[in-house]
């Protein structure tokens, strides 16, 4: 029998993390500081890689002695729509606050007034605050998870998780620059790889591989059905803060106005239906009046121009400069966008549907799930995916989570051994890793992106659903999977990556619209056309999704409402 090193380069670590950003470097230094060896694998580079070196601007804060009780109600109420884990909700908003001070520890620059103290900005609605954040926040938690010892291994790209006896002991993956094979021995295994995507806007790329790794290693996923939307630019696709309340149809009337009837703070399901009810009926196009933003969107939307607001600095010096060079380079290549232009809705997806626990383990013994993996699989924020409610959400989401469950994987790796996998495992793993490199088929990654954005992501099957579409968006799902395993083709391993990237955006998709076919009910960012109102006396559930065969097992499980302190009247 073949040795493991006879297969690949071996590692070997007490907790392996998968993904080097906002999440996955908190949950490795919380590991380190607990006393584990810790190595972070990332497919780009570690503390560059993600959306949070795009985004870097905003988060959503709570401050210490903050009102959780208030918090947690609205989140629950308001936000979530009763399908919370309201126990989760409450752990995590316990840790928030601790969250914030290790950042500011770890070198994350956040909004303080001249003392030194944290300074908040208030927000227009809710039991909640936001803080500036620098644009290469991961960055400087980068440099000091190195500091603390924490190990790095970059430009490696995981395709699947090693199992021992039921348990998770690694993970394998192949180097996007060399080629190499690599066997990575670890004692615990957290995924911290980002959500789901669907590839649509520009920020917004990830395809979810922390949902497939989790998956194909046979845990459970839940609330898959539920994807973020939001208002953007039609020009650019860019998204623009703060201006969801000012966005007009061509009569005149405010589109926020005619159809929110709750104390939303920003996007929700309400205004992005809205939207596409007033293209249907012929008032669009639809455009932004950004000379309406008022001094309370001006401080959610970080005006690049004026950053500092009532004293307190609200962008920092990194993102201004990269945003005044994006701003530039929009006019030239758009000409500018004037003070209304017009608007639409753009898929972000943020599908990240692992299932988790209060500390982030998912179902299967040895792997724990972290950040935007898990923002409706850990059902905190219920049916809202990230950014729940608040824009600047997964900045605080992201570190919280990962911090949590990095202190638990690091307690529970003490005192264990490393357990081998079987050479013949990691054989046929290795096989799996290299299947498109080479291949006779004719099918590139890029053309199968394009294929299952075709199939899956139009206004019919993705936003206003019926049974019908969604069925037939299922089937050709199902198709192309079948094609990705015989006819997908990589001429080098940038795009074997993409090969790998294709195979998860197509199964993730998949599990979205059945978990969406076995929601019959409205509720937030799932509207069925068929099933248009909301329903708490049948749908108090969770939808739960794992690998059954080569396919997609579908099961519901009731809310444990009674257990909970806020529960809806019809309950």
């Amino acid at each position: 029998m073949k040795s493991l090193e006879a297969l690949g380069n071996v590692l070997t670590t007490d907790v392996l993390v998968v993904g080097g950003g906002m999440a996955g470097i908190p949950a490795a230094i919380a590991a380190r500081e607990s006393g584990a060896e810790v190595l972070i694998v990332d497919k780009a580079y570690t503390g560059l890689a993600g959306q949070s070196p795009r985004g870097g601007n905003g988060i959503v804060a709570l401050k210490k002695g903050a009102d959780l009780d208030k918090y947690c109600e609205y989140i629950s109420t308001q936000v979530g729509r009763y399908l919370n884990d309201q126990k989760a909700l409450r752990n995590y908003a316990e840790h928030v606050y601790p969250t914030i001070e290790k950042l500011d520890e770890w070198g994350v620059e956040l909004t303080k007034h001249e003392d030194g103290s944290f300074g908040y900005f208030d927000l227009p609605v809710g039991p909640w605050w936001m803080m500036g954040i620098n644009l290469y926040c991961a960055d400087n938690m980068r440099k000091t998870a190195e500091k603390k010892g924490v190990r790095l291994q970059n430009h490696v790209n995981i395709t699947d998780l090693l199992k021992e006896n039921g348990r998770v002991v690694g993970a394998v993956g192949f180097d996007i620059i060399s080629g190499d094979f690599c066997i990575f021995r670890a004692k615990t295994v957290i995924l911290a790889c980002g959500a789901n995507n669907f590839r649509a806007t520009r920020m917004f790329t990830n395809s979810g591989e922390g949902n497939s790794l989790a998956f194909n290693a046979g845990a459970q996923v839940r609330n898959a059905e539920f994807v973020f939307l939001e208002v953007a630019a039609a020009k650019t696709g860019e998204t623009l803060h703060g201006a969801q309340m000012f966005v007009f149809n061509q009569d005149g009337e405010n589109v926020w106005d005619k159809y929110v009837d709750w104390p939303a703070q920003d996007v929700c399901a309400e205004m992005i239906l809205g939207m596409a009810r007033e293209y249907r009926e012929g008032r669009g196009p639809l455009y932004i009046d950004l000379s309406k933003l008022s001094e309370a969107m001006k401080v959610v939307a970080g005006d690049i121009h004026n950053p500092i607001v009532g004293g307190l600095r609200r962008q920092f010096p990194d993102k201004i400069s990269w945003v005044t060079r994006l701003e530039e380079r929009e006019k030239e290549v758009f000409g500018g966008l004037g003070d209304k232009p017009e608007a639409k809705f753009a898929l972000h997806g943020n599908a990240g549907f692992v299932r988790v626990d209060q500390n982030f383990r998912t179902t299967v013994p040895g792997l724990y799930s972290v950040g935007l993996d898990t923002g409706n699989g850990s059902a905190i924020f219920g049916s809202a995916p990230q950014p729940a409610g608040r824009r600047g959400g997964p900045f605080m989401y992201c570190p919280t989570t990962g911090r949590i469950g990095g202190m638990s994987a690091a307690e529970e790796s003490k005192g264990m051994d490393v357990v081998d996998a079987t050479a013949d495992q990691v054989e046929a793993l290795r096989e799996h890793a290299y299947a498109s490199l080479g291949h006779s088929g004719k099918i590139g990654p890029r053309e199968m992106f394009d294929r299952i954005q075709a199939a899956a992501l139009p206004l019919e099957f993705f936003i206003i659903r019926s049974g019908k579409n969604l069925n037939k968006a299922i089937g050709a799902l199902e198709d192309m999977r079948q094609e990705i395993r015989s006819d997908l083709t990589a001429k080098d391993y940038h795009e074997l990556k993409l090969c790998h990237e294709a195979e998860t955006m197509a199964l993730c998709t998949e599990i979205v619209l059945k978990a969406a076919l076995t929601h019959t009910e409205s509720r937030d960012f799932h509207y069925r056309e068929d099933y248009p109102k909301q329903d708490n006396k049948s749908w108090l559930k969770w939808v739960i999704a794992e690998k059954s065969g080569d396919g997609i097992g579908i099961a519901t499980e009731d809310v444990p409402i009674g257990e909970y302190p806020y529960r809806p009247a019809e309950a």
